[in-house]
């Protein structure tokens, strides 16, 4: 399933400002196939006799409707930006005094902001329950990074048992706006089944629009695909090299071995 996923660390995307360079997995070096460390807050256990498990919803795309997250106004940017330079300063409780009335407001971004801040325990004790409602409010607002985050909340059962098709509608969402994480998630869930119908043509195209984001892991499971031929990929040596060579290049080091087998 999704691999190398992480929570997210620039402050411009903390902030929700599209402020880093090549998006939220510019670093993502973790080998493919094995799930990268997510320094957290600890899951929640249920109640004893309660099943844990995201949730309960019969239909995820009634919870989590496709919402247009609207550009932010001046004013938003201004104080994301001032939130921003006093959370660099780690002052923790000055960003949350000023990011708090504007999540209220409705600002996605200002949510999103929160519930990394809860993850980390910035300015607040490490709560996973505290994340999950800012993120489940900034993800209804529309905001990508909120969805992929809440989608890999429930992935990694930080927030109960596992729910695949509450977490493929969440990263659909996402994937459908460009994040990177979402669609190289969404393509282990379409090649599995998992969550959604098997689909193996969706698979390779979620690898593949995230490799050319600059996704690493992405570009990896792309190149693997064309160059034997499987899950939904006609065998091409040469797109194999394009895709691995990505992969190599920003250090996924399987990539550089899977590289020298292409004659």
């Amino acid at each position: 399933m999704a691999r190398g996923v992480r929570i997210l660390v620039c402050v411009g995307l903390f902030l929700g400002l599209a402020v880093c360079p090549s998006g939220s997995f510019a670093a993502d070096k973790a080998a493919p196939g094995k799930p990268a460390p997510v320094k957290a807050a600890q899951k929640t256990s249920p109640p004893a006799g309660v099943k844990g498990g995201a949730p309960a919803q019969p239909n995820p795309a009634a919870m989590f409707p496709a919402v247009t997250l609207p550009p932010a106004s001046p004013e938003e940017i201004a104080k994301l930006r001032e939130a921003a330079a006093v959370y660099e300063k780690k002052d923790y409780t000055k960003a949350i005094a000023i990011l708090t009335p504007m999540a209220d407001a409705g600002s996605a971004r200002a949510a999103f902001s929160l519930g990394l801040m809860a993850m980390r325990g910035h300015g607040m004790p490490m709560s996973t329950e505290v994340a999950e409602r800012w993120w489940t409010k900034s993800a209804k607002g529309g905001f990508p990074d909120a969805q992929y985050h809440l989608g890999f909340m429930y992935h990694q059962s930080l927030r109960g048992g596992r729910n695949p098709e509450l977490i493929a509608r969440l990263w659909s969402l996402a994937a459908a706006q460009g994040q990177g994480d979402a669609m190289y998630g969404m393509g282990f869930m379409y090649r599995a089944g998992d969550g959604v119908p098997k689909d193996e043509k969706k698979s390779l195209k979620m690898f593949t629009d995230a490799a050319d984001l600059g996704h690493p892991g992405a570009a990896y499971e792309a190149g693997l695909m064309y160059k034997y031929g499987r899950t939904g990929a006609a065998k091409d040596l040469a797109k194999a090299r394009v895709y691995l060579k990505k992969a190599a290049d920003a250090g996924v080091p399987q990539a550089r071995q899977e590289l020298a087998g292409i004659k």
